[in-house]
């Protein structure tokens, strides 16, 4: 029982960043409609411009957080106006923004690749990592890492505050109700491509958060995003497309599962198991968890 709880208890922290990277996910699909290739590619560059900026500018964890959240903001608001824009300006980003998100993703990531090399790098020392004890079963301590603590707070904080302004604020309730008809929110005089950037900026920084928390615990590369952006993508289907809490629960789940995996069966696997407990929960319930209605965006 005590290496069953461990292992949970060590599937927190990275299923926050699961759930970061998913909510990025469902938050573009859900207002825009379409699904955004490029966010694993946002998460690496905002893992490399929290690596710069600690490295170079020597700047403590919280303002080197918020100044890579920024940075991936600017950076996903460009991917939406160099691709997006101009598909939705001629009308057919329904039927070619996937391919364009394909594309444009493998420009960043080669791009990526070829400025900053593919050898790995550290962030430096950012928080002091000790060992705190939660509570003992039978004996055996249960423990957390300081760092993967703070990950964990972090995550959640950034979460609630989202959840905060979208349910809080006129722009957030704006977005709510574009998720649903964009068409008729334009008619009421609502400016539908404020709302797409304001939406896109709010993916690029919860992706830039993810990749900095990320850069905290592992190196870091340019092919760092592929399989980021899957697991992202999973979580979001799997705790339903659009909900917020939907993709928290989702990216829980999965970072769970994948410690109890890599703990009970082999890490060889841990890959792995995500898609395979998606893929199990989307013929049970297609609409996710969270129960999301898909619906076709024009």
């Amino acid at each position: 029982m005590s290496v069953f709880l461990q292992q949970i208890i060590n599937g927190l922290s990275q299923g926050g960043i699961y759930s970061l990277i998913a909510i990025g996910w469902t938050t573009v699909f859900g207002i825009v409609g379409v699904i955004n290739w490029t966010h694993g590619e946002v998460y690496m560059l905002g893992a490399y411009c929290g690596y710069f900026i600690t490295t170079f500018l020597h700047l403590p964890m919280l303002p080197a957080l918020l100044l890579s959240m920024a940075l991936g903001a600017v950076i996903a608001m460009g991917v939406d106006q160099l691709g997006y824009k101009p598909l939705r300006k001629k009308g057919v980003l329904a039927g070619t923004g996937f391919i364009t998100a394909l594309g444009l993703s493998q420009i960043l990531r080669y791009s990526a690749s070829a400025a900053f090399t593919p050898n790995p790098r550290a962030y430096p020392v950012l928080v002091q990592q000790k060992l705190i004890t939660l509570f003992s079963v039978g004996g055996t301590p249960i423990t957390i890492n300081s760092l993967h603590l703070i990950i964990l707070v972090g995550s959640v904080l950034i979460m609630t505050i989202l959840e905060l302004f979208m349910k809080k604020t006129l722009t957030g309730k704006a977005m709510l109700a574009a998720s649903q008809d964009m068409q008729t929110l334009s008619l009421m005089g609502v400016n539908a491509e404020r709302l797409i950037k304001i939406t896109f900026a709010i993916s690029g920084a919860l992706g830039a958060a993810a990749g900095f928390f990320i850069g905290m615990i592992y190196a870091i590369n340019p092919m760092m995003g592929a399989l980021a952006g899957l697991k992202g993508w999973s979580c979001a289907i799997l705790g339903g497309i659009g909900s917020i809490t939907g993709s928290l629960i989702g990216g829980v789940l999965l970072g769970i599962v994948e410690n109890l995996t890599a703990g009970y069966i082999s890490t060889g696997y841990k890959d792995a198991i995500g898609f395979f407990v998606m893929i199990i929960v989307l013929l049970v319930r297609p609409s996710g968890l969270m129960g999301y209605k898909f619906e076709e965006k024009v």
